[in-house]
């Protein structure tokens, strides 16, 4: 069986899962590229950082800083190295590791409150520390239509969605690996809440939200699907 056999499986999973029928992709419209700024590592311990993290539901209505947006991003999903592998000198490993060092999972920042940036939603790129701007309108309230609890549509500064390309996933391994895939995403949920602590943000882990509004929101191709959705901001 080829990847692309093996990738309609796992969709034909993913939908029975959710009870959904695909979503026509419809990608979105800007593509204009943004620089994070250079940050350098929170300073905070790693056992006083696991001791104080937790799920937050009181977000402040002051927005996040770019610097704060880009070191959440550069530490929990940024490049850790490069090495040598699949044919290339300086494949990029990523801080958030995957089965295989595949480059499967992505990040989209969904905006409401950043300064330096508009409303909209933003694919992050890790090897270039760059945000890919997609669209420029306030996603409140397409993202009350996502999470199946809307008090985290509004409050939240900002949401980053974790995808897994499935296409990415399934030319190298077997169809089992769309478990593992989200285990991969986990992996990068705990780098984000970690990540986020030690920045003195607050977060939460979202698993309810509707995937093919999910989707639809971030501009996703049929073989990409939203694995997880981290509301974040500043406490209230």
């Amino acid at each position: 069986m080829n990847g692309r056999d093996t990738t309609e499986r796992a969709l034909a999973v993913h939908r029975l899962l959710n009870a959904q029928l695909p979503v026509p992709a419809e990608p979105l419209p800007l593509a204009q590229r943004i620089a994070l700024p250079d940050v350098h590592p929170p300073k905070a311990g790693l056992v006083a950082t696991l001791a104080r993290r937790h799920s937050s539901y009181d977000f402040s209505e002051e927005p996040l800083e770019m610097l704060e947006l880009s070191a959440l991003l550069r530490f929990s999903m940024g490049v850790q190295r490069f090495v040598p592998a699949y044919g290339v000198e300086q494949y990029p490993l990523s801080m958030a590791p995957s089965a295989g060092g595949l480059d499967i999972l992505r990040a989209y920042a969904v905006v409401r409150r950043v300064a330096g940036l508009d409303h909209g939603v933003y694919r992050y790129e890790p090897v270039s520390h760059e945000l890919v701007q997609l669209t420029d309108t306030d996603p409140g309230a397409h993202l009350a239509e996502v999470y199946l609890q809307e008090e985290f549509a509004w409050p939240p500064a900002a949401t980053v969605a974790i995808t897994a390309r499935l296409d990415v996933a399934f030319d190298k391994y077997p169809l089992r690996h769309y478990r593992t895939l989200h285990v991969d995403s986990g992996v990068a949920v705990q780098n984000l809440y970690l990540v986020g602590t030690a920045l003195g943000l607050a977060g939460c882990a979202v698993a309810g939200f509707d995937d093919a509004a999910a989707g639809t929101l971030l501009g996703l191709a049929e073989n990409e699907i939203p694995t997880m959705l981290f509301a974040t901001g500043r406490p209230a």
